[in-house]
């Protein structure tokens, strides 16, 4: 391989701190080293790869990645253009830029049938060093792009799953707090309705004694005990949904010592008029388990549904008769209620 080093400026290859392979084939071991001699400048960062047979060249291209591929078209064996082929051939190594350098005459149809075997470029012996450093540098350059769109694509495409998982996050703990806000707004009108009632029931009869001749004091200061007392009920349940709310927000729930006793107690004086209504009955059998460790108002929310429940579908053929107990089972507590109701079909 002949050079000639001409007084022209070189080309300056391109720096990166990202390692670049070049691989350099020909036959004769004194050309792989003038021409790696002739490319190499401090601080580019190439690595000069050295194949001296078309076989030896593809088996390096296989193994490596490779940047860019200056490759001898007169070597004895395979010669230059049967070694493109090849590379063109298997899918690893298709898209490799291929510089023939051939000291063939720049005839048409060498130059033709160098670009059907896969050349991107010619260089001819003897090599002028700035034309070669200049085409070297422009496919190095082109390499690096490359590899910087792929990087490029490869963070956009991790960015979107990252985004992808952080909107499947934020849509399940919507879906949570939609959820929650349902369950909120459905024991916030189904704990209110029944002191509501209760208390508009209260205010019609205050008013019909009101409105007698001589109304009886003793009636009235009666009526007037027990709507204070439902207010009083009101309000505390009007407290207790405010907490819910707030434990909304909260990843526990506070847990304290509650008496089954007092809060069905509480529940059923929220119900007096559903009681009286439908004339029910409930028994009360606490003795095995009198209290528990528990949140009270989640706890009073489940015996209030039960309870209102079971008054509420009760058979129309007879009265109400409700058995409500707790016992132990393993190392649970059980809570037990029973009623003469219409059941449930298997």
């Amino acid at each position: 391989m002949n050079i000639d080093h001409d007084t022209l400026p070189l080309t300056t290859l391109p720096t990166t701190t990202q390692s670049v392979k070049i691989l350099l084939v020909d036959d004769r071991e004194e050309n792989l080293v003038s021409l790696a001699s002739l490319l190499s400048e401090d601080g580019d960062n190439t690595d000069y790869l050295f194949a001296n047979s078309g076989e030896e060249a593809l088996k390096v291209a296989l193994q490596e990645e490779i940047a860019l591929i200056l490759l001898d078209v007169q070597m004895p064996g395979m010669n230059g253009y049967e070694v493109a082929r090849y590379l063109r051939d298997i899918s690893k190594t298709r898209d490799i830029p291929i510089i023939f350098v051939t000291a063939i005459n720049q005839q048409e149809a060498h130059v033709m049938e160098g670009f059907e075997a896969g050349a991107v470029d010619f260089l001819f012996k003897p090599l002028h060093p700035a034309i070669t450093k200049a085409k070297v540098s422009a496919f190095v350059r082109f390499y690096l792009q490359k590899k910087e769109l792929e990087c490029a694509h490869r963070r956009t495409q991790e960015i979107n799953r990252e985004l992808e998982e952080r909107v499947k996050v934020r849509t399940a703990e919507l879906t949570r707090v939609n959820k929650d806000l349902d369950n909120f707004v459905y024991t916030a009108s189904h704990d209110l309705k029944a002191p509501i009632n209760n208390i508009e029931g209260l205010v019609i009869a205050l008013r019909e004694v009101l409105e007698t001749p001589e109304p009886d004091h003793g009636e009235l200061n009666i009526i007037m005990h027990m709507i204070q007392d439902a207010i009083s009920r009101f309000k505390h349940t009007l407290m207790d949904l405010t907490e819910v709310a707030k434990l909304q927000h909260q990843d526990e729930t506070p847990i304290e010592s509650v008496r089954f006793a007092e809060l069905l107690d509480d529940v059923t004086m929220n119900i007096q008029d559903l009681i009286l209504k439908y004339d029910a009955t409930i028994d009360t059998d606490f003795s095995e388990v009198p209290e528990m460790i528990f949140s009270r108002k989640n706890l009073r929310s489940i015996v209030y549904n039960l309870v209102s429940n079971a008054i509420k579908y009760s058979s129309p053929e007879r009265p109400p008769m409700i058995e409500v107990s707790t016992y132990l089972e393993d190392s649970y507590t059980v809570f037990r209620l029973r009623d003469n109701g219409q059941g449930i079909k298997a």
